[in-house]
């Protein structure tokens, strides 16, 4: 007999109004060097980027339910992540991807 099982993940951030910050920050005071200006073909835009580099700690929840029981686990970590801001051409450099480095 198989029991239905309900999941739910969830992260949280110990610090995220220091990471908001620090991703706020490479996009508003990057230099632009004027490759946003470089001649491309008509169908492509040039764009300048910028990016850093940022440890990440919180916890991850996981929640398991089925009819017999219920089950929390909670998982400290620490990740190393990349945030990627990129400038399109009159344009602001604004936050384009972000990507776990562990």
């Amino acid at each position: 007999m198989f029991m239905k099982k309900e999941m739910s993940i969830s992260a949280s951030l110990y610090d995220p109004g220091l990471l908001k910050n620090l991703v706020e920050k490479i996009a508003s005071n990057h230099v632009d060097y004027g490759f946003t200006d470089a001649i491309v073909p008509r169908e492509w835009n040039a764009v300048e980027t910028s990016c850093t580099m940022a440890y990440v700690m919180g916890t991850f929840s996981m929640n398991a339910k089925s009819s017999n029981d219920a089950g929390q686990f909670n998982v400290p970590f620490t990740s190393c992540f990349l945030f990627t801001c990129i400038k399109e051409k009159y344009g602001l450099f604004n936050l384009e991807w972000s990507a776990s480095l562990s």
